[in-house]
C-alpha cells in the first residue's frame, strides 16, 4: 500500500477489535453508508416487499440487515487478509469506509500464484456467505417469521451481487487482480501486467461514472451521484497501484546507503524534554532523533513520546527516560534495497529507520526522505 503517516491516519478511524492479528478500523466516513443502508431498507425496501409491518420491527429488520451487510464485507476483506497471511505478507489492519474495506498489504505478492489465490478468495467467500444466508433463510421460513425471511433473502443476494461485482475485471477489484495475475503470469512483468489491469479499471470507472450521469439526467439523483463517487474512487485507486508498481519496482536498483542521511543528528540521554524541543526538534524541524551514548545508539525519541510529556514536566524530564528502545523493527542494512526499506516501513510502522553496520550507525533513512528521492528521479526522468 502507499505509505503514509500511521498516527495521521489513525486519527480519522475509529480502532474496534482484533481478527487473527489484524486491527480492525472504522473510518468515520463509514457511519454515512451505515446511517444510507439502514435507513433506506427500514422506511423503504422492507415496507415496500412486505407491508402491513409496525415501523419497530422494519427499524429492527434494518438494523439486523444492514449490521450483518457490513459484516459480509468484513468477511470477504478478511478472506483477502487471511490469505495473504498464509503465503507470508503482513495485513496490519482492515479498514471499514464509505465504499466498503480495505486490506492494507504490506508488500505485493511475490508471483502472479499468490495474487490469484489473493483475489479469487474474495468472491468466493461471499458466495459462501450467500450460501449459508440462503440456508438460514430457508430455515427461519418455517418460523413464521416473514420479515426475517426478508432480511436474509436480501442479505443472500447483496452477497451475490458483491461477488459477481468484485468479479468484474477492472483493477483494483479482484476481477481486476485476477486478470492482473494472469497477465504478470503470461508476461514475467508485473509492471505491464498491472498496467493493462489499471487502463481496464480506469474505462470501468469512467462507464460507472457516465452511467451515474445518464441516471441524474433521468431523475434518480441519489443512484446517480452514488455511481458518479464509486466512478471516481475506482479510478483514483486504479491509477494509484500502477504508480505503487511503478514505485516500488524504481526502488529496487538503488541501495540505502546511496541515499542514506549520513550526517545523522543524534541526542544524548541526560538531555532534558525543554531542551530537546528547543535545540533540537525546533532548530532541525525533524520528527524524530537516535539517541546515542558513549557512541552506542541506546534508542530513538519524536514527538510523539514528547506529546505525552506533561507541560510541567519537560524541565525535570529526561530524553533517556521517554525514548523507545532500539530493535530490529528500527534499523536497516545499508546494502538493503530502497524497495526493502520501504516494506520495513510498511510492516513495522515505522516513519525513519536506522542505517546499522557492524552495531554502528552508519546514517538514517525517512519515509519524507524517500518520497522525496521518488519525487525528484520522476522529475528528471521526464
Amino acid at each position: 500500500m502507499a505509505a503514509e503517516n500511521t498516527k495521521e491516519r489513525r486519527r480519522n478511524v475509529i480502532n474496534l477489535f482484533r481478527v487473527a492479528g489484524i486491527q480492525v478500523n472504522i473510518d468515520y466516513s463509514w457511519f454515512i453508508i451505515f446511517v444510507l443502508i439502514f435507513w433506506s431498507l427500514s422506511a423503504g425496501y422492507f415496507p415496500r416487499q412486505y407491508p402491513g409491518q409496525t415501523a419497530q420491527a422494519y427499524w429492527f429488520a434494518g438494523f439486523v440487515a444492514t449490521i450483518l451487510f457490513f459484516f459480509s464485507v468484513l468477511f470477504h476483506e478478511l478472506s483477502h487478509s487471511i490469505m495473504a497471511m498464509r503465503l507470508g505478507i503482513n495485513i496490519p489492519e482492515i479498514t471499514l469506509f464509505i465504499f466498503g474495506g480495505v486490506s492494507r498489504l504490506s508488500e505485493e505478492p511475490k508471483d502472479p500464484q499468490n495474487e490469484l489465490k489473493i483475489a479469487i478468495v474474495g468472491p468466493l467467500s461471499s458466495f459462501v456467505l450467500a450460501g449459508l444466508f440462503w440456508v438460514v433463510r430457508n430455515l427461519v421460513q418455517g418460523m413464521n417469521l416473514p420479515l426475517m425471511v426478508l432480511v436474509f433473502s436480501y442479505l443472500t443476494w447483496i452477497n451475490i451481487a458483491l461477488g459477481v461485482f468484485n468479479l468484474l475485471p477492472g483493477f483494483p477489484l479482484d476481477g481486476g487482480r485476477v486478470f492482473r495475475a494472469i497477465a504478470w503470469w503470461r508476461t514475467g512483468s508485473l509492471a505491464r501486467a498491472t498496467k493493462w489491469a489499471s487502463d481496464i479499471g480506469k474505462s470501468f470507472a469512467v462507464a460507472l461514472m457516465v452511467l451515474g450521469a445518464i441516471q441524474i439526467f433521468a431523475g434518480a439523483l441519489i443512484g446517480g451521484l452514488w455511481l458518479v463517487f464509486i466512478g471516481i474512487f475506482l479510478r483514483g485507486i486504479a491509477e494509484g497501484g500502477y504508480q505503487e508498481v511503478m514505485m516500488r519496482q524504481s526502488l529496487e536498483d538503488v541501495k540505502v546507503r546511496d541515499v542514506m542521511i549520513h550526517d545523522v543528528v543524534t541526542v544524548p540521554p541526560d538531555l532534558k524534554i525543554n531542551g530537546l524541543i528547543d535545540e533540537y526538534f525546533l532548530r532541525f524541524g525533524y520528527k524524530g532523533f537516535p539517541v546515542v551514548s558513549e557512541g552506542r545508539v541506546s534508542g530513538i525519541v519524536s514527538l510523539a513520546e514528547v506529546k505525552e510529556v506533561p507541560n510541567e514536566q519537560k524541565q525535570s524530564t529526561d530524553v533517556g527516560s521517554v525514548m523507545h528502545a532500539v530493535s530490529d523493527v528500527h534499523t536497516i542494512d545499508p546494502e538493503l534495497s530502497l524497495a526493502d526499506a520501504l516494506k520495513k516501513m510498511g510492516q513495522q510502522e515505522v516513519n525513519r529507520l536506522l542505517v546499522m553496520e557492524h552495531d554502528k550507525l552508519m546514517g538514517m533513512i525517512t519515509k519524507t526522505g524517500l518520497l522525496r528521492f521518488l519525487e525528484i528521479r520522476r522529475i528528471l526522468e521526464h
